[in-house]
């Protein structure tokens, strides 16, 4: 007997038969998003004139503070042509960093789009626009003194 549950999957496998590439690959949330709802699903599609490659695998990963990639369990859901929805089950975490991860299993590529959730529901415009430096980091390397 076989049991199926409505857990979802941690990564999707497509076979769609086609000769493309991930070029023409979009996301949405677009790359580098924030504020993004926690109740969203995320979505991949290639634009008109690209197909996607024969087989590829799709899966979105919660990236905690250790820089380490989270499963996120997700259903995988045709939404059009050459266009699939990650349903996730249940709902994001709030302020969290997110990558949704595509993989040509034909070729061996590999596209990434990330995105930023919502810190909260409820908070005040100038709040929002601080968490914009989430994204941009600067980093000064200072030689040590030398002697002579």
């Amino acid at each position: 007997m076989l049991l199926c549950g409505c857990q979802g999957s941690s990564r999707h496998e497509v076979v769609t038969g086609g000769q493309g590439s991930l070029e023409g690959l979009c996301f949405l949330p677009p790359d580098h998003s924030r504020d993004v709802d926690v109740d969203t699903d995320p979505e991949i599609f290639w634009q008109p004139g690209y197909e996607p490659p024969a087989k590829f695998t799709v899966s979105l990963k919660r990236i905690d503070e250790y820089g380490d990639y989270q499963p996120v369990s997700t259903e995988l859901k045709s939404s059009g042509t050459n266009r699939w929805k990650l349903k996730v089950v249940g709902t994001l975490d709030e302020g969290s960093l997110y990558a949704i991860i595509v993989r040509d299993d034909t070729r061996g590529e590999i596209r990434e789009s990330w995105f930023l959730t919502e810190k909260s529901r409820i908070r005040s415009p100038d709040e929002k626009a601080k968490n914009s430096e989430t994204f941009e980091h600067t980093i000064i390397l200072r030689a040590p003194n030398q002697t002579k």
